[in-house]
């Protein structure tokens, strides 16, 4: 885990689905960082819950975390979640897509498909192009910005099964290059990560499928990771250190996927 420093002092971010997993990772080390960080998520006392540890983690830094219930998808809840961090604190700096609502897998031919997708695009795709298109003009004023989407290895390896999730990840990654182009001129720079950390649905996934073993032996490290694996690329993506990088994949996968 990120240690406890400023390299995001004074920056307010929006993180979504982070009541837990990779989206918690990340608005924990953005919090030791020192940024102030709205945390999104559906359920009420799991994101509270989140908040609280985001708190501890962070004191000291003088960061923040403030829980908000938004539903990935709603432009209500995005318009919503973009004016709690302008009337709060003025100001918006990161955004952190992560919240992304799961189908189950089906086969291609399966006519609860086009369901599954329409499910898909509305929370992964259309609520990280919600929030882009708020949180824009507040980043083009200010100077600047990072935009933090999140793509899958799944995308680009199309597993049978997962058209609804892959083909809505791979929309992220088109939007990410087509905002990266049009929003560099102000000094926006929007990136996308591949991660691969074991959540709940992830090991569901390998154990309903059987697939563990298959599954570990793509990653070139030779295991599988955590949450905590992902947050110092979404840190270092958040952080000037990185002011030169835009529209690109970035794999946090332990080597399982290598473009």
């Amino acid at each position: 885990m990120t240690t406890v420093g400023t390299q995001l002092s004074g920056k307010v971010a929006i993180v979504t689905g982070g009541g837990q997993g990779i989206g918690e990772a990340i608005a924990t080390a953005y919090a030791r960082a020192g940024a102030r960080v709205i945390v999104t998520g559906r359920t009420p006392g799991k994101l509270d819950e989140a908040v609280e540890r985001i708190r501890e983690a962070a004191t000291g830094s003088g960061g923040e975390a403030l829980a908000l219930l938004a539903i990935a998808g709603n432009r209500d809840d995005a318009q919503r979640t973009v004016a709690e961090a302008i009337d709060r604190w003025g100001r918006v700096d990161i955004l952190v897509n992560n919240a992304h609502s799961f189908t189950d897998h089906l086969p291609l031919d399966d006519p609860r498909m086009e369901e599954n997708c329409m499910v898909d695009f509305q929370s992964a795709f259309f609520g990280s192009l919600q929030l882009m298109q708020l949180v824009f003009p507040h980043m083009r004023d200010a100077g600047g910005g990072s935009i933090i989407n999140f793509g899958s290895s799944f995308g680009l390896r199309c597993e049978p099964g997962f058209l609804a999730y892959a083909a809505s990840k791979e929309a992220i990654r088109t939007l990410t290059k087509t905002a990266a182009k049009e929003w560099g001129s102000h000094r926006i720079r929007v990136n996308t990560i591949l991660p691969s950390a074991m959540s709940p649905k992830a090991l569901w996934y390998l154990g309903e499928s059987k697939s563990y073993d298959a599954e570990l032996a793509k990653v070139a490290l030779g295991y599988f990771g955590t949450p905590d694996d992902i947050a110092p690329l979404a840190l270092f993506l958040a952080s000037e250190a990185s002011s030169y990088i835009s529209g690109q994949t970035i794999g946090a996968d332990g080597g399982s996927t290598m473009l």
